[in-house]
């Protein structure tokens, strides 16, 4: 993220929402002028470990307001310029297949905590958005599959992965199932 690519009206919204210190204020102001760290600590006489110290934690505060502003938007609405009529069909097509497995249902981890738990519907995919792997990667999807049976928090997550032998079994058996139609 570079600071001196905003632009002033979101500037101005992160120094109003970031609540930065009086050392990250002038770091932060200095940066959406373009200047480097080394520069920084020339400007402020201050050390290159304090201004890399100063910048991450401002790093850290730009990108919480950022994600809380992106929440905070209200999702666009399709049906609003629909016909009622259409709305509602729509309305009632969404609520009938969201307990079928054609609509996988996906949440993040803390939306999944805060739901109560179910037992699971057969064949539908529930996907943790959010996952992090264990290496700081980014974060990666996981999927459980429902069996009709098992609550949902009780799934284990599917994490085989699929060999080159499984792609030739299957593609082997497809073809097989095609000759004998």
């Amino acid at each position: 993220m570079k600071i001196s690519q905003f632009t002033k009206p979101e500037i101005d919204m992160l120094i109003e929402n970031c609540n930065f210190t009086e050392l990250e204020l002038q770091c932060f102001n200095l940066k959406a002028k373009g200047q480097t760290n080394y520069q920084l600590a020339m400007n402020l006489n201050i050390c290159d470990s304090t201004v890399s110290m100063t910048m991450k934690s401002v790093r850290a505060k730009i990108t919480s307001v950022l994600e809380q502003k992106a929440k905070e938007k209200p999702k666009a609405n399709i049906t609003n310029d629909l016909h009622p009529t259409l709305t509602y069909l729509l309305d009632f097509i969404t609520k009938f297949l969201e307990n079928t497995p054609l609509i996988p249902e996906s949440h993040t981890t803390k939306e999944w905590a805060e739901l109560p738990d179910k037992v699971s519907i057969k064949d539908k995919l529930y996907v943790v958005t959010d996952f992090r792997t264990d290496d700081n990667s980014p974060s990666v999807p996981r999927m459980k599959y429902g069996d009709g049976v098992t609550m949902i928090s009780e799934l284990p997550f599917c994490t085989a992965a699929i060999t080159d032998n499984d792609v030739k079994l299957w593609d082997l058996q497809a073809q097989i199932s095609q000759k004998l139609q």
